[in-house]
């Protein structure tokens, strides 16, 4: 009886904050998220949850799911972040996560964001999927967000953004990310939606299952 209880306290506070998870029934782990031993996020923050999106620019899945998941993380309450976290797996998702890191060391990445998948995607003035990527065009295009395509293209290539690049795919590995893209909630959950509204669905839930726990603990 008693989680049984808890989880109906769990639904209940979850459809304030979603009124489609209020109407759904609440999600199972090992079906609709997976529990990650001893999980972390890449980059904790005290008394913050943290919403990682684990993507590469040159997925069509996650080309599909930016739409949705940019304003679904925009209304986010506050105390939970989300965090991009670009995957490295594959070779040619490599310069795409060099991209971003040297974006966001040069403080153009969120800025940058959805017109890197545009570009990609839609005006395909960037290389996409089985295109050889070109780092001089990459690097030619954030110099229209006021940085030198030369400086970029240094910081592409530089110590610091390649230890980004393998600690994130460490990260990846140690977790088990299986694909993009990936939301994992607090560094604990890995959620496992059947379509990308489902995805924010049981991901609503997880947060607000984490901001209860938070309330318990009196964090």
């Amino acid at each position: 009886m008693r989680t049984i209880a808890i989880s109906a306290l769990l639904v209940l506070a979850a459809g304030a904050f979603s009124p489609a998870l209020a109407q759904s029934p609440a999600p199972v782990a090992g079906t609709d998220y997976v529990e990650i031993p001893n999980g972390r996020p890449l980059d904790p923050a005290e008394g913050v949850i943290v919403v990682e999106e684990y993507f590469s620019y040159i997925c069509p899945g996650c080309n599909a799911f930016e739409p949705l998941f940019a304003p679904w993380g925009a209304r986010l309450p506050a105390g939970v972040k989300v965090v991009h976290v670009p995957a490295s797996f594959r070779a040619d998702f490599v310069q795409y996560a060099r991209a971003y890191y040297a974006a966001q060391s040069l403080n153009v990445a969120e800025k940058a964001h959805a017109d890197v998948y545009e570009a990609i995607h839609r005006t395909r003035t960037l290389p996409a999927e089985g295109v050889r990527p070109d780092e001089e065009k990459i690097a030619a295009f954030y110099a229209k967000y006021g940085v030198d395509a030369e400086q970029f293209l240094a910081a592409m290539r530089s110590f610091s953004v390649d230890l980004k690049v393998r600690r994130a795919a460490d990260h990846m590995t140690r977790i088990r990310i299986p694909s993009t893209p990936s939301v994992v909630i607090n560094g604990k959950y890995l959620v496992r939606g059947r379509t990308n509204a489902d995805t924010l669905r049981i991901a609503d839930y997880l947060i607000e299952k984490e901001r209860t726990a938070a309330a318990a603990s009196g964090g």
